[in-house]
């Protein structure tokens, strides 16, 4: 075969590769209302409106300025036999994969979404007003009803975490006491009413990385309460769904998680449940969001 003739039919194949798969290829990814799949750093596929962050593991949502964490689908046990009666008994749920904020949502982030808040304490009006040291961006959102909560994440275009994801998120697959595992909190982990801290305010949001779960979630031991999406039922335990479980049944109280700045070490362990009326406001409460993952096949 001539010189020519073996060009000519490189060129015949190169041709044809092209048009075999590298045309449709590109034809697929370029066509109006079909977007490229985005896979996070697990390898899911993630939601639209979220990136990845440039620290490995984080993801960034651009609403709320926030940065989440993501929670493997899989199952966990949840509650605990040394506790309250009401964290009883310890049963198996397994969850879809979800995001958490990595962080309690702060101050900062309240005036971002243009809702109501006070700038003066005692103003007697329905909507948050500020702790007795002020208000402070990098700090948590404090003196939020559950309602309040509510408004933000449906802002934000997330929702409040169920009382079973927040439970994972804090504590992982292993049934450890603590998000950090089982030795007894320090400075370094938990701000609680005998952390220096807590004698004038709460931490920032991103304090205590010590005592960050195995998701790296901060602050999920003290800080502050956290209003999860569930309607308090004491017995639900033993009657909850093994799958994505979230109570709603009517009740008086939603479930909060997490312990307080101005309540004792024995008060934050991850298991432990908390329950107030969705209309009370104190300096102790707080919360943060979450986000489905996308479903896979």
């Amino acid at each position: 075969m001539t010189r020519t003739c073996r060009l000519t039919t490189v060129a015949r194949l190169t041709g044809l590769v092209w048009m075999v798969f590298v045309l449709p290829l590109w034809a697929s990814e370029a066509a109006p209302g079909k977007s490229k799949t985005r896979l996070g750093w697990h390898g899911e596929t993630m939601p639209g409106g979220l990136e990845r962050g440039e620290q490995q593991g984080d993801y960034l949502w651009a609403r709320d300025g926030s940065t989440m964490v993501y929670v493997p689908a899989g199952s966990f046990p949840m509650g605990s036999d040394e506790g309250d009666a009401d964290e009883r008994p310890i049963h198996t749920v397994y969850l879809d994969g979800y995001y958490i904020d990595k962080f309690e949502v702060s101050w900062g982030q309240w005036k971002r979404s243009g809702l109501p808040y006070s700038t003066r304490i005692g103003t007697r009006k329905q909507q948050p007003e500020p702790p007795d040291w002020g208000i402070v961006d990098h700090q948590p959102m404090q003196n939020v009803t559950w309602n309040d909560a509510r408004a933000f994440v449906d802002w934000a275009g997330k929702r409040l975490p169920t009382e079973a994801e927040w439970e994972k998120a804090a504590r992982g697959t292993d049934g450890r006491t603590y998000p950090w595992g089982n030795e007894k909190p320090s400075f370094e982990r938990a701000i609680w009413k005998d952390h220096p801290i807590a004698l004038e305010s709460t931490g920032s949001v991103d304090c205590c990385a010590a005592g960050a779960s195995p998701y790296g979630v901060h602050n999920m031991a003290g800080n502050i309460y956290e209003w999860c999406e569930d309607v308090y039922a004491k017995d639900y335990y033993a009657r909850s769904p093994e799958r994505n479980p979230v109570q709603l049944e009517p009740g008086r109280y939603r479930v909060l998680r997490g312990g307080g700045f101005v309540l004792e070490s024995t008060e934050l362990r991850s298991a432990l449940r908390y329950r107030l009326l969705p209309l009370d406001r104190t300096p102790y409460i707080g919360f943060r969001a979450a986000l489905a993952g996308v479903a896979e096949d």
